[in-house]
């Protein structure tokens, strides 16, 4: 099942570091109408899905990701893909940490979530005024290294507070600015007859659609024209945006005087200028799918071990101890418990193959039987017979898309 052209191809900055990454957003057949008060067959639904590593090749034309996309596009869900950094004609490169992947996640999904918030037009019904509909459903959802990068994010309140009044100068402001910016140029193209894009979209901010014809060329690098075009929205926006001044607070240890002398304490205090946060932004539930996560392998070499995942956090909770950090290992220890739980609390789903040589299947069967066993817990998994970590043997590509299709059509409720 191929994915059609992407709605929109575009770059957005990490939030890490700036680094510019690709990112393309699919539209539901649903919303290739006007967007408009008329117009309730879009329920808000959203997901992200990421890639393999990019050192073997990983990107997002994988076509695993393409099936993932495809089935939850065919769903209704409002998909966005991207590349991590040093993957295709993505900024940067990778990392040994996954640290700074996890921020590329974060940028993807904090525009996602501001984008569908935008591409409601006032009148349209939302989930603010129909009190009876449950929420719409954000899944985040990864292949292989993709997946592992998925498991290891925080939970989704924790980081999108982040986004709710930022600094006007960081790329989370312009993350926000940009998917306020391409909404309004979405609703305006949706609603203009004569658009000669209204049914491909708005390739904005980079040139990276290429003809599959040719799968091995390299992607384009995104027209600086383009970029601009984006960056003048991005402006025109925030002139009108109303600001918030707030006071920051700096606290210097230690530095040297140029006389020799170490001084130590002083606080100097500057004014940043703030996005208003948005007050009626759109509540999503959150949902995770996981295929192929490389569990007992590549996850041990990045910062989540998972030998018994559940260990600490039950130890925790009966000796009733703070899970406040008192150094960085409890702040990390902390976060690996978080973002565990994350998949408990919240309907996830982890798919993998029997024959998957990039995981332990002794270790998968642990993990899933712990994460599956906790009281009131959301975590199911599916295991498939014969299918390997590339999803290429025979016919186990159709349980992949039924898998993926079945769980996510509950989460919408259409069973």
């Amino acid at each position: 099942m191929m994915l059609p052209r992407p709605s929109l191809s575009f770059t957005l900055p990490s939030v890490h570091d700036n680094t510019k990454l690709d990112c393309r957003v699919y539209h539901p057949t649903c919303l290739n109408g006007p967007l408009g008060p008329s117009d309730t067959s879009w329920h808000q639904h959203a997901a992200v899905v990421a890639h393999p590593y990019a050192p073997l090749g990983g990107s997002y034309e994988d076509p695993v990701v393409h099936l993932v996309a495809s089935t939850l596009l065919q769903l209704g869900f409002i998909v966005a893909t991207f590349n991590f950094r040093g993957a295709s004609s993505s900024h940067g490169r990778t990392s040994w940490t996954s640290k700074p992947e996890r921020a590329d996640y974060i940028s993807v999904t904090g525009f996602l979530v501001y984008y569908v918030h935008y591409l409601r037009s006032p009148q349209h019904p939302s989930t603010d005024t129909n009190h009876n509909a449950p929420p719409p459903t954000l899944l985040l959802a990864g292949y292989s290294y993709g997946a592992m990068v998925t498991l290891q994010l925080p939970p989704l309140g924790s980081f999108l507070s982040d986004f709710s009044s930022p600094p006007t100068h960081t790329p989370l402001a312009d993350i926000r600015l940009r998917a306020q910016h391409l909404a309004e140029q979405q609703i305006m193209m949706s609603v203009t007859p004569s658009s000669p894009r209204k049914s491909l979209g708005m390739r904005v901010g980079g040139d990276e659609d290429t003809i599959r014809q040719k799968p091995r060329e390299k992607l384009r690098l995104p027209s600086p024209d383009r970029e601009e075009r984006i960056r003048k929205g991005v402006r025109e926006i925030l002139s009108r945006h109303k600001l918030i001044h707030r006071k920051h607070r700096h606290h210097h240890h230690h530095h040297h005087h140029p006389a020799g002398q170490l001084q130590t304490g002083e606080t100097t205090e500057h004014e940043e200028i703030c996005l208003e946060s948005v007050g009626n932004l759109i509540q999503f539930r959150c949902a995770f799918l996981l295929v192929s996560p490389p569990l007992g392998i590549v996850t041990n070499l990045a910062t989540m071990s998972f030998s018994n995942p559940l260990s600490s956090w039950s130890k925790s909770r009966k000796e009733g101890s703070s899970l406040s950090a008192r150094n960085n290992e409890g702040n990390a220890k902390r976060e690996e418990i978080e973002a565990e739980m994350k998949l408990v609390r919240n309907p996830t789903l982890v798919i993998y193959g029997d024959s998957d040589g990039f995981l332990t299947l002794k270790k998968m069967h642990d993990w899933t039987s712990q994460l599956g066993k906790t009281e009131g817990s959301q975590f199911r998994h599916v295991e498939i017979s014969g299918a390997g970590h590339f999803w290429a043997e025979d016919g186990v590509v159709y349980e992949l898309r039924e898998s993926i299709s079945s769980f996510a059509a509950r989460l919408v409720g259409n069973p």
